[in-house]
């Protein structure tokens, strides 16, 4: 006789003596799996509260993974992460240790329910963390998370409005940079529509999100393959380099691929982020006299009044050209600084 045994399994968050959310384990026969919507206190954001595992065969193996976020702009260490509960020996679990969420950062906890006798089996799992306050609210951080709501529901309109409002709010965490890269595919899903090739670009920038750079890259190949005619193809060609460069730190491979849509895309609003990129991947690459030469091409498409005489630029008077125009300054200046530093004697060296 094949013996079953249904859970209910409780998520606990506590800040001194505050319960953010709850899970919990309880068993039974012949219901199904249930669980409870997302709950939010103080910028933390729990996936899943109560949370039931349905019925299982003793002995057998059900995993779950629960996603802890943080939605505000506080940091918060993670003090302990334990199953508790009278059941707690049937859920198993790898504990982290030491983490430490920053805002925007999440963090992904399995727990599988492994019963070992029938009947109700219930625990739960206790977060405890402390707070480190940090400035402002969190009503910004949750706009981002309300974007990627609404994006996961279909509702492009409202994501794009909601990821414009999030970035106006002059946030500064790590999901300032997902915003930056789902708003201008999704206000270009509005004009083109959503084909499959808008399906694969969107699949892959998720893939990146969740840290699967190998699928990302997958599925961004396909694209280029089977869209070649693609609204987005340019912008697959930089997110592939953008990735090679930012994630897998293979400047090199970058710095071909950037060339390659420049090359390929001379029209495309990526070419000057492309051109600068390669600056940095140069420098990254320790040249820095082909770094400085990216730059200052960079700078010169951006110059509107140029003195030779005296050295003097401005750029054009327009927000794109200053912002380029600066940004080369920038790296030029951190180049003639390094040179610098790179010849001039080591003070603490003895045979200097």
């Amino acid at each position: 006789m094949t013996i079953k045994t249904k859970t209910y399994f409780r998520v606990n968050t506590l800040a001194l003596t505050v319960s953010v959310a709850l899970l919990g384990a309880c068993t039974g026969s012949g219901e199904d799996t249930g669980e409870i919507p997302e709950e939010e206190i103080s910028g933390i954001k729990v996936s899943l509260t109560d949370y039931r595992y349905g019925v299982q065969d003793v002995g057998s193996r059900t995993p779950q993974t629960f996603t802890v976020s943080n939605v505000g702009v506080d940091t918060y260490p993670i003090n302990t992460i334990a199953i508790t509960g009278e059941n707690s020996e049937d859920f198993l679990s790898e504990i982290p240790e030491g983490v430490v969420l920053e805002p925007g950062d999440e963090l992904e906890v399995g727990v599988a329910f492994s019963p070992l006798g029938d009947g109700q089996r219930i625990a739960s799992l206790d977060i405890d963390y402390d707070t480190i306050i940090g400035v402002g609210s969190n009503r910004a951080e949750s706009l981002y998370y309300t974007a990627r709501d609404f994006e996961e529901s279909g509702d492009y309109v409202a994501a794009s409005s909601t990821y414009r409002e999030y970035l106006n709010s002059n946030a500064s965490t790590r999901n300032k940079a997902r915003a930056m890269i789902k708003l201008p595919l999704l206000e270009e899903a509005d004009v083109y529509g959503t084909g499959s090739d808008f399906g694969l670009y969107k699949s892959a920038l998720d893939k990146r999100d969740e840290g699967d750079t190998y699928a990302a890259l997958q599925l961004i190949d396909a694209l280029v393959r089977q869209h070649n005619d693609s609204y987005l193809v340019d912008d697959a060609k930089y997110m592939r380099a953008y990735i090679q460069m930012v994630d897998q730190a293979d400047y090199q491979l970058a710095y071909d691929n950037f060339q390659r849509l420049q090359d390929e895309h001379p029209d495309s609003s990526y070419v000057d982020t492309a051109l600068y990129s390669q600056g940095l991947a140069q420098h990254e690459l320790g040249n820095l006299a082909e770094a400085e030469e990216i730059f200052l091409t960079l700078k010169d498409r951006h110059t509107g009044v140029k003195l030779d005489l005296f050295e003097l630029q401005w750029p054009k008077d327009n927000y794109v050209s200053r912002l380029w125009f600066d940004k080369s300054e920038e790296q030029l200046e951190e180049i003639e600084l390094q040179a610098e530093n790179d010849a001039s004697p080591d003070s603490t060296d003895p045979t200097g």
